[in-house]
């Protein structure tokens, strides 16, 4: 196995993290109300960060699997995927804190979850950079 596959994976999970950011997230904004957007954004964010959590799983299966062990590469992705399962392991946290209504519990914790989205883009471009 080549370290082209996992540069795949880190392309593509990059290509989500933008795409969600410039295209999905101000569409829904635009297109729905409220209410339609939280209830749309609840039934995303679960695929999004299980999508992630596959790739960045997937990139350390590869990484084992490679006649050489990289410790930069492996390290990064690892920080990746844990940052992506903490981004899930959020999700319900965020929810709850908007339920009840707590709006600055749900501004705190929402903008975690978006600099955790953020720094996992950064990693996955300075790995492409580095490598490709």
């Amino acid at each position: 196995m080549s370290i082209n596959s996992i540069l795949v994976i880190i392309s593509v999970w990059s290509g989500v993290i933008i795409f969600f950011s410039a295209v999905v997230a101000p569409t829904v904004f635009k297109s729905l109300e409220e209410k339609e957007a939280g209830v749309f954004l609840r039934a995303f964010f679960p695929k999004y960060y299980n999508f992630g959590i596959f790739l960045g799983i997937a990139g350390l299966i590869y990484i084992f699997f490679m006649s050489y062990m990289d410790s930069l590469l492996l390290g990064l992705i690892a920080f990746m995927t844990i940052l992506t399962i903490s981004g899930k392991l959020m999700i319900p946290v965020i929810n709850n804190a908007r339920d009840a209504a707590n709006e600055k519990s749900f501004k705190t914790y929402h903008l975690i979850s978006v600099l955790m989205n953020v720094v996992t883009l950064i990693l996955g471009l300075i790995l492409l950079g580095i490598y490709i």
